[in-house]
């Protein structure tokens, strides 16, 4: 390029940088000079800004295609990375997102680079409303949300590497937050990683009540005892009738090997009525499970009182995990609504509270003072899912 062409664009480029509202006249400039290959690598940091101020400035009116092209071009420029611009690209990317639905965002975070989430990248944002403090999702949460949904819709079976240790750090940044957690569990399962996923959706059944945590676990699960437990708990769960086709017909297929047709029967029963009503299409797994059933079997009415006897198998399935530790009763005493409560501690000296009623007491009728128990959450509002005197 020669030297008065090489001025005429960074004098371009330097006044759109100066004043956004000249962006588009220089990213007029220098796109197709880019596009033929012809942009001097000087130049390629200058271009990368004038991307992102022409369409931060045009982005409420920009076409979509347009700004597809402009991020495309932004990600084949050789500047630096990670960056505040890499950052502020990033959070355009995903505003795209939200009204594109096309945009494959994925591939985009991918071309990005996941390891090029800054600490900043990290931070929700906290502003002051009428009712008070309101937190907003940060840049690099946002991003995790986008392509767990894109790759969960793709049922995709090949996964960026950085991805699983980027759900780890999302994970130890907000502990308290379950869709992380979640999203690593899935992950796993679609890795085909059956063991480290059941131990991740178990950890996630004992601090969450959600039916499709209950009815995830059951499709990783081998054992058809615990697995008919696991359906029967996640239909339990699920308020929404017309979601739980999938899980009658799990269910069916056990109680069919079992023999148990009646109750089979009524699974069958439910799933079809479900998908009549709302004018859904009769699987062929439900035909097949169907035949099944002898003919002249009669369905029973409900079987809630199975899913119930189910249930007993789960405490140990969830439990069992967890490491025993020893409690101390203290104290007794009567809480704000008149019962009695006891008051345990830990080695490490963080009380737990629980129902008096609990407690055991030895032959004399003397409350037993020393217990072992399983605690979820023993750093974060213990709760005592085992208790037994320690022996």
């Amino acid at each position: 390029m020669e030297k008065n062409e090489y001025q005429r664009l960074k004098n371009l480029a330097d006044s759109g940088i100066k004043d956004h509202t000249r962006a588009r006249e220089a990213f007029e400039a220098l796109y197709p000079v880019w596009k033929e290959g012809n942009l001097p690598d000087r130049l390629h940091n200058s271009f990368a800004w004038i991307i992102y101020y022409h369409v931060r400035h045009e982005q409420a009116t920009m076409p979509s295609l347009e700004m597809r092209q402009a991020l495309a071009a932004y990600l084949a420029l050789d500047n630096e990375r990670p960056s505040r611009l890499h950052s502020r690209i990033l959070l355009m990317a995903t505003r795209l997102k939200a009204r594109d639905a096309e945009f494959k965002f994925g591939k985009f975070f991918e071309m990005w680079g996941m390891n090029n989430l800054t600490d900043e990248d990290w931070q929700q944002d906290k502003k002051e409303g009428r009712d008070g403090t309101v937190t907003f999702i940060s840049v690099a949460e946002h991003a995790i949300r986008l392509y767990a949904k894109e790759l969960h819709e793709a049922r995709t079976k090949e996964f960026n590497p950085d991805f699983e240790p980027l759900l780890v750090k999302a994970i130890k940044q907000y502990p308290s937050q379950g869709l992380y957690k979640y999203y690593l569990a899935r992950l796993y399962a679609a890795l085909g990683q059956k063991s480290k996923a059941v131990r991740a959706y178990k950890k996630l059944a004992l601090i969450t009540g959600q039916s499709y945590i209950w009815s995830d676990l059951a499709a990783l699960l081998i054992d058809p005892v615990q697995r008919k437990a696991a359906l029967c708990k996640a239909l339990l769960l699920q308020r929404d009738v017309n979601k739980t086709g999938r899980l009658h017909l799990g269910l069916a297929q056990l109680l069919i090997k079992e023999k148990k047709f009646p109750e089979a029967a009524c699974e069958l029963r439910q799933y079809r009525d479900i998908y009549t009503r709302n004018g859904w299409h009769l699987s062929d797994y439900y035909q097949r499970l169907r035949q099944g059933v002898p003919a002249d079997t009669q369905p029973l009415l409900d079987n809630r009182a199975l899913y119930q006897q189910s249930l007993a198998v789960l405490d140990e399935f969830l439990y069992n995990d967890l490491p025993e530790v020893a409690l101390t009763l203290t104290t007794e005493f009567k809480d704000r609504r008149g019962n009695m409560t006891a008051r345990l501690v830990m080695d490490s000296g963080k009380a737990v509270f629980l129902p008096a009623m609990r407690l055991a007491s030895d032959t004399q009728g003397v409350r037993v003072r020393h217990y072992m128990a399983r605690i979820v959450n023993p750093d974060d509002r213990p709760r005592v899912v085992t208790l037994r005197p320690k022996e």
